[in-house]
């Protein structure tokens, strides 16, 4: 019988290791029960407030095929794209299509297939409003107002989606640079947002620089202990801790009025302060800009369905989804600096619309697109441009 050193050291690892392979087992098999407990109760939850179950979707033989489409999509991982922090990644399908250009990839839109006429450039930038999240390529944004501008066969208008699901107003200045210097001449340059900025601005410590995913990049990018083991919030046995302590957290209210207010102040700055820049570049590379503010479901007075209602109750008691106190701020300040600003603000357009408009609290289905993209196309032609470079003619 051995003893002695030899002998303790080797129990010793024989019971570190014995240990090490128990936790790991104990583990993988708790992420195994937390993943079946996890998707039990998805199965049990009808989830009817998810995006695909909004009445928008009444009648749409094609919306179940496009979440599941949408879902396949979504689960692709991020790709790295310089000083964007990442952009829209390769897709085909039958219902979103995101294609190659020598420029860059972007969504398609569905455009006259043979002009007749000079063609006229417009870009339209912004968030997953503006790329179509939810909706086909022939039901976005982009899609439904190149279907406007080219009515009746008057025009040749060719649209081209820059949108990206997460993108703030700074993102999409440097994409239209990234653009402009690749070749790129546009007719009219237009940006869709408000809510992203609002949303993300609101929340992060400096508005001016703040982006989706902040906070998970920076702590990757400075090899701190968070950013190394980030990769723990995607088990389900995390998902399932922090679902429950969020039932019982309240919201905290750490902004009081005046603070709300100059937080909302330094977003709608930063947003004007891009918007002039933009408008700058168009000076400079002769093209006409508008800016436009989006609605959302918490703004404006637009008679409620009862999805819409039972989603603006949720958010005002629920732990877990989306507070609008922050975010409707900023959307008060938009309001208030509108009418002598050089954004269009449409937060208020559905104010008339009783029809079911939104997925969520700022998506909008089909009906909801189409809608939004008259406006922009109506503002358009009544407001062609002037001066040195008057390219963009209304049909």
């Amino acid at each position: 019988m051995q003893s002695g050193p030899e002998s303790t050291g080797r129990r010793f690892f024989t019971f570190v290791g014995a240990t090490a392979i128990g936790t790991l087992a104990v583990l993988t098999v708790l992420e195994v029960v937390m993943f079946a407990a996890w998707s039990f109760a998805r199965l049990l939850d009808p989830g009817t407030l998810r995006p695909e179950r909004s009445p928008v979707y009444a009648g749409a033989t094609w919306a179940p095929d496009l979440f599941r489409e949408q879902s396949l999509r979504l689960a692709l991982p991020y790709t790295y794209i310089p000083f964007r922090v990442t952009g829209v990644t390769e897709w085909h399908g039958k219902y979103f299509n995101n294609d190659q250009h020598p420029a860059g990839i972007w969504r398609r839109t569905i455009n006259p297939e043979d002009c007749q006429h000079p063609k006229t450039s417009i870009w339209v930038f912004g968030g997953s409003t503006v790329y179509g999240t939810g909706v086909p390529d022939w039901a976005t944004l982009p899609s439904y107002l190149s279907r406007n501008l080219n009515r009746d066969g008057r025009a040749c208008v060719i649209v081209t989606n820059f949108g990206d699901e997460s993108y703030v107003t700074t993102q999409e200045l440097i994409l239209l640079i990234e653009q402009l210097k690749r070749g790129g001449r546009p007719d009219v340059v237009i940006f869709y947002d408000g809510f992203n900025d609002a949303h993300v601005g609101m929340a992060a410590p400096d508005p001016w620089s703040a982006h989706y995913g902040l906070d998970i990049i920076k702590a990757r990018a400075e090899g701190s202990f968070r950013g190394r083991f980030d990769f723990v919030h995607r088990l389900y046995t995390v998902r399932v801790i922090d679902a429950a302590r969020r039932l019982f957290r309240r919201r905290s209210k750490t902004l009081n009025d005046d603070q709300l207010r100059a937080r909302a102040s330094a977003v709608v700055d930063n947003y004007e302060a891009n918007q002039n820049i933009a408008e700058a570049l168009g000076q400079v590379y002769r093209f006409r800009f508008y800016a436009f503010w989006q609605p959302m479901l918490f703004y404006g007075h637009k008679p409620l369905v009862e999805f819409e209602r039972q989603i603006i109750q949720l958010d005002a008691s629920s732990k877990a989804r989306f507070d609008p106190r922050p975010v409707v701020a900023a959307y008060q300040e938009a309001a208030r600096r509108a009418p002598a600003a050089a954004f269009v603000n449409l937060a208020d357009i559905f104010d008339s619309v009783p029809e079911p408009i939104y997925t969520d609290e700022a998506h909008l289905g089909p009906h909801g697109n189409e809608l939004a993209a008259h406006a922009i196309a109506k503002y358009l032609e009544d407001h062609p441009g002037g001066g040195e470079f008057p390219r963009f003619k209304a049909p």
